[in-house]
């Protein structure tokens, strides 16, 4: 069978980069060619105002982020960004990079320009920007991203990952039936990948998602 990993993930998330740090490690030592599915995910829908908010959670990125991501062999600022933006913009960026076959490099710049840069990827011409840089034509990039009929579309999906997915954080990780929460142990994916293989059982969304423990809303 096709196994495939779903992944939920949100731009402002320092786990969510971490996890495709686990993922991308773990299948160059299993099976590169297992497809990876990322779903964008909006921690904070109503909580943070188009303009951002400027503040972080106390203590999570000395105590919690850059600990793992040493561990983890991912680089970080030591502070991070000084404000939180809103992500919805960027989110949807993604969707229209996956149609032309850029998702991973667009995130993996999207990324890198909040995190690294501590750039507004909240701000229009920020992300118009940096789809150019990726491939994608900054024109038609721009009026994706104002185009009422696909912000529908992104607020629709949202609601379903919370209501039929159960998805309430990110990253979220689910192969089959199996799902975690947080930033995913290599080992621990490695056998779970190699159990899918023996099973016929496809991502179906979960009736009652049993919640794991989940880190720190960033």
């Amino acid at each position: 069978m096709t196994v495939t990993i779903g992944v939920w993930f949100d731009f402002i998330c320092p786990f969510s980069v971490m996890t495709r740090k686990v993922i991308r490690d773990t299948l160059d030592l299993t099976d590169p060619h297992v497809p990876v599915l990322h779903h964008p995910f909006e921690m904070h829908p109503d909580g943070i105002p188009a303009t951002g908010k400027r503040e972080y959670p106390d203590q999570v990125w000395e105590r919690s982020v850059l600990p793992m991501a040493q561990r983890l062999g991912v680089a970080f600022p030591a502070t991070p960004a000084p404000f939180l933006p809103d992500t919805g913009p960027a989110l949807r960026g993604h969707h229209y990079a996956a149609r032309h076959g850029l998702s991973d490099t667009y995130d993996a710049r999207v990324f890198d320009a909040f995190f690294q840069e501590q750039q507004d990827i909240g701000d229009l011409a920020v992300l118009t920007h940096l789809a150019a840089q990726t491939g994608l034509d900054p024109g038609e990039f721009a009026a994706h991203l104002t185009s009422p009929a696909d912000l529908a579309r992104h607020r629709a999906a949202q609601e379903a990952a919370r209501s039929v997915w159960g998805i309430h954080t990110a990253p979220t990780i689910t192969i089959g039936r199996w799902r975690t929460e947080g930033v995913p142990d290599a080992g621990r994916l490695a056998e779970v990948l190699a159990h899918a293989r023996t099973t016929d059982r496809r991502p179906t969304p979960p009736a009652r998602a049993r919640r794991q423990p989940a880190p720190a809303r960033r």
